[in-house]
């Protein structure tokens, strides 16, 4: 049986994003460091939220996950954003909530994984509700 779902940006993700960067800036900003410290953190921080935004959130990178296929036995393949595909495996440490699922995928190339955080406006409602019916009940 297999089951193919199609991703799309998520407003939500991105909006969850932003707040953690402010969060993090802000504690941060609250450390007793050095100005030139505060400024690299600071500049990583945004760094590191612009590219998770551009990654995960709005799909936009090359490497990004925009669609995958489930086939039997918690095999996984990844369709990127750049026409590549990645095989691996669905690991038991996956999290599925209403709100959010995060699927953490075991690659079939040693020592790599790959996380995919899926919020309900990543997909349709019924393909949302049906991923976390087949998630949760596959393991």
């Amino acid at each position: 049986m297999q089951r193919h779902y199609k991703l799309r940006p998520s407003r939500s993700l991105a909006s969850l994003l932003i707040l953690l960067c402010f969060a993090s800036l802000a504690s941060l900003w609250s450390l007793p460091l050095s100005s030139l410290w505060s400024l690299v953190l600071s500049v990583l921080v945004l760094f590191w939220s612009g590219y998770c935004l551009l990654s995960d959130a709005n799909l936009r990178m090359g490497h990004a996950c925009v669609a995958f296929r489930l086939e039997d036995h918690d095999d996984i393949v990844l369709v990127l954003r750049n026409g590549g595909h990645l095989s691996g495996r669905v690991s038991p440490d996956s999290l599925v909530t209403p709100y959010i699922i995060i699927l953490n995928v075991a690659l079939n190339e040693p020592r790599r994984g790959r996380n995919l955080l899926i919020m309900p406006d990543a997909m349709r409602r019924e393909d949302f509700r049906r991923l976390r019916v087949v998630l949760k009940w596959s393991g």
